[in-house]
């Protein structure tokens, strides 16, 4: 495995409660025709630091391979690739407040033909609501703020509010009958964790290196061998990781305190490549929750299999093109 450390920042604490849960949005541009620039990814990581910084992140570490370059961030992570950005981020975030920015940003990138393929903003029911500022403070506000960039939108609340859930905003403005590039992302968001698969991620007198931690945790095994990765202990506790292998990324966040333990694990790779109850059972046998969520969404050229028997199972159509499958399990109830 290519490990790849160039810290900018590595002091970074976490509070003691800290919202691990993470807000992400997705946006795809059409590329221009006869364009031959390289797009978002000619954006200058400066301009990208300020953007992060006018809603209250920091750039740590950056990654790339010929496809995309990966950021680590001080609340989670950056992917940009020549027609799209992945943005997540966790704790009080302003991320929605930087829509207005990253329009102009993707405007000037593709030389003032800026046409959006489609907009996605997912986050998970936050375990501190009450602490997000505007315009986060409720799914209300925050699709009101979406709505003014993508007045064709729709949302979805999937779950029941009383427990875990997911809420999503999609607006897909690509043809009905348009075919598209078979797409997939697997999330697993992880609450009340095991505490000894908590203890590797302190920063205290057992903590020798990132990548020691990799291979004591067990995170090394749900990592293909083959993947550039970049991780970052925090201090005194938390770790984040990106991995890029290919046009697929891999992210980890983890806040260990018992207060607020969560983990949330993602990957775009292709659901063709690998068995979807493969790869949670991994996931969650490395961390051992009492409580996850998975969330899956997918195009109609990628099938998975998941036994409804194991999971409670949600299906969402959220546009032509993609399905959202939602998945919840509880060990103990709250």
């Amino acid at each position: 495995m290519d490990m790849t450390e160039t810290h900018v920042l590595n002091d970074i604490s976490f509070p003691l409660l800290f919202e691990g849960v993470e807000k992400k949005l997705e946006i795809k541009y059409k590329i221009p025709q006869e364009y031959t620039l390289d797009g978002l990814r000619d954006i200058d990581a400066r301009d990208w630091s300020y953007l992060l910084n006018s809603f209250g992140c920091q750039i740590l570490n950056t990654i790339e391979n010929e496809t995309f370059v990966a950021y680590l961030l001080s609340e989670s992570s950056l992917f940009v690739y020549k027609d799209k950005v992945i943005l997540k981020t966790c704790g009080t975030t302003r991320l929605l407040s930087c829509l207005g920015l990253l329009e102009q940003y993707a405007r000037n990138a593709f030389e003032g033909e800026m046409i959006v393929e489609y907009a996605l903003f997912t986050r998970r029911n936050y375990k501190y609501p009450e602490k997000q500022p505007a315009p986060h403070s409720c799914w209300e506000e925050e699709k009101a703020e979406l709505f003014k960039y993508f007045p064709m939108g729709k949302e979805f609340v999937v779950g029941s509010k009383d427990k875990d859930h997911f809420y999503v905003f999609m607006q897909d403005n690509r043809d009905e009958n348009e075919p598209i590039e078979p797409y997939s992302t697997v999330e697993i968001a992880m609450n009340d964790m095991d505490r000894n698969a908590m203890n590797h991620f302190y920063k205290d007198e057992n903590f020798v290196s990132e990548d020691e931690t990799l291979s004591k945790s067990g995170i090394s095994k749900i990592l293909p061998e083959e993947a550039k990765v970049d991780s970052l202990m925090f201090n005194p506790f938390g770790f984040s990781l990106n991995a890029v292998l290919d046009s697929s990324y891999y992210t980890m966040h983890i806040t260990p305190q018992k207060e607020c333990s969560y983990v949330s694990y993602e990957t775009n790779r292709d659901m063709k490549d690998y068995n979807f109850l493969t790869l949670s059972r991994k996931v969650i046998d490395t961390f051992k929750p009492e409580k996850y969520t998975m969330v899956m969404i997918h195009s109609d050229q990628v099938k998975t299999v998941v036994p409804s028997e194991i999971f409670t199972v949600k299906n969402f159509r959220i546009s032509p093109h993609l399905e959202l499958n939602f998945y919840s399990f509880v060990n103990k109830e709250e």
